[in-house]
């Protein structure tokens, strides 16, 4: 079985922010929809009642002529086409009515939940400057290792060559405590966003 929270990460961890702003903003689109919906269901109504006004004149044409057969069919056809209408109307009502309930639930949620994706939020800040902290420790590692390298080739003093390799060193460490850093943050990281997910 596919679960959201096993798929929704986002490049550069950025699934949550995704995840925050539709929430977020999911209040906004649900008034829009019933703003949308409302102006719908007014022309439909307006609709249906010049539907109904029109069926009313077809029954004060005289019935005399060849034409008498047409005018009850028309007029009991225009008569259930407003009633279709009508029931559009209602069902329009009916769905703002259930949105309106959506929209305030969401809202409810929204100021619930707001403070815990608080930490959720600075969890994401921190994994992705971690991340950009970790990639420029590599960088830095593989270029003192590079120096290394070239203080060997170059036939550079034993003192060059140790203190390229004191550098290397030191920046190994800083290398391997951020990757453990990092892990520990990316653990956390994935338990929070587990939760802000499933939420």
């Amino acid at each position: 079985m596919v679960l959201f929270e096993d798929h929704f990460w986002g490049e550069r961890n950025a699934g949550f922010d995704v995840l925050y702003h539709n929430m977020k903003y999911g209040n906004n689109a649900s008034c829009k929809l019933v703003e949308f919906l409302r102006e719908r269901s007014a022309v439909e109504e307006v609709y249906a009642k010049s539907l109904l006004k029109l069926a009313k004149s077809a029954t004060q044409v005289t019935q005399l002529g060849t034409f008498e057969p047409l005018w009850g069919v028309l007029r009991v056809a225009t008569e259930k086409l407003a009633n279709a209408h009508l029931q559009v109307v209602t069902r329009f009502q009916d769905l703002i009515k259930d949105l309106k309930d959506y929209g305030d639930k969401q809202k409810e949620r929204h100021k619930q939940y707001k403070e815990e994706f608080s930490s959720t939020a600075e969890i994401v800040q921190t994994i992705q400057t971690m991340t950009a902290n970790l990639v420029k420790a590599k960088e830095a590692y593989y270029a003192r290792c590079q120096e290394v390298e070239k203080s060997r080739k170059d036939g550079s003093g034993t003192k060059d060559v140790e203190k390229a390799e004191a550098k290397m060193k030191k920046a190994a460490e800083e290398y391997k405590l951020l990757v453990e850093k990092r892990e520990i943050i990316r653990n956390d990281f994935h338990d929070k966003m587990v939760d802000a997910s499933k939420v």
